[in-house]
C-alpha cells in the first residue's frame, strides 16, 4: 500500500487541481520513469469520464501490485464529481491514473485523486481501447508515422 501512495504523490507532485494546460503522462512503472506526454484533449476527458461512469466498487485487494504495469496519468478539467452509492464513497476527482498490468490475468483499474488530497483505488467495467487507441495514435504523429501499433489485445510502448 505504501508503494501506490508513493507512486501517487510522486505522479501527482504537488498539484492540487487539473487544469487543461497539465498533460496526460504515460509512466512505465519497470522503467521508472514517464515514457511519454500527450496534450491532454477533450477525448482524453471524454475516456476519463467513460471510466469514472463504469466504476464498479474499490479494489479489495490490500496492496494490489504496481509491478509491470502502465499507468496513464489524465488530469480532469475541470474535477469531475463521483459517487459510489454502496460504498458510500462522493467526492470530486482532480486526476485519474489507469493502472495497466502488462501481464497476467490483473484487470486494470484505477487510482483516483480527490480535490481533498484523498486517493481511491476503484475497479471500472469500461473498455481501455479508446484510451489505447488514443495513446498509440499520439505516439505514431509524435514519431511522424501514421500507422498506429494499436490492437484491443496489445498495448505497444516502445
Amino acid at each position: 500500500m505504501w508503494l501506490i501512495v508513493c507512486l501517487s504523490l510522486l505522479l501527482n507532485l504537488g498539484q492540487q487541481q487539473g487544469t487543461a494546460a497539465e498533460q496526460v503522462e504515460l509512466f512505465d512503472t519497470d522503467k521508472e520513469r514517464v515514457v511519454q506526454t500527450i496534450n491532454n484533449s477533450a477525448a482524453f476527458q471524454q475516456t476519463a469520464q467513460a471510466m469514472l461512469a463504469s466504476i464498479t466498487g474499490r479494489v479489495m485487494e490490500i496492496s494490489p501490485s504496481l509491478a509491470k504495469a502502465m499507468i496513464v496519468k489524465i488530469p480532469l478539467a475541470p474535477p469531475q464529481h463521483m459517487r459510489i452509492p454502496k460504498e458510500s464513497v462522493e467526492a470530486d476527482i482532480t486526476n485519474v491514473f489507469v493502472v495497466m498490468p502488462k501481464q497476467g490475468e490483473r484487470k486494470p483499474w484505477l487510482l483516483l485523486h480527490t480535490t481533498e488530497n484523498d486517493t481511491i483505488l476503484v475497479e471500472f467495467s469500461s473498455s481501455l481501447d479508446k484510451l489505447k487507441k488514443l495513446l498509440n495514435e499520439k505516439r505514431a504523429l509524435a514519431r511522424g508515422n501514421a500507422k498506429a501499433w494499436y490492437n484491443s489485445e496489445t498495448f505497444i510502448v516502445m
